[in-house]
């Protein structure tokens, strides 16, 4: 089965992809059983939180049940509503 990945995507300042990179880190700990892999990605003016899950059941399922995905509530918490995109991932090296 192949794993599913989500991709949280929003504009944001030099500040604030330092503040989301603060806030990924301290949340770790708890991250969602199932996220293999999140990275942020960021090219000024632009950033976006990518997640692998280990597949689209997991993730599905997650979806279902949480109340706001963690990659919202990251962003909201510094004042961003991110685009929110759910991809499939043929191949994870």
């Amino acid at each position: 089965m192949p794993y599913a990945g989500i991709s949280f995507e929003s504009e944001m300042t030099d500040e604030q992809a330092a503040q989301l990179a603060q806030l990924m880190q301290e949340a770790r700990p708890t991250r969602p059983a199932g996220v293999l892999q999140a990275s942020l990605e960021y090219r000024t003016g632009r950033g976006r939180i990518g997640a692998i899950w280990r597949d689209r059941d997991t993730l599905d399922r997650y979806l279902s049940e949480a109340p706001v995905p963690r990659g919202t509530e990251l962003m909201r918490k510094i004042g961003l509503e991110p685009d929110v995109r759910t991809f499939d991932v043929l191949e994870l090296g």
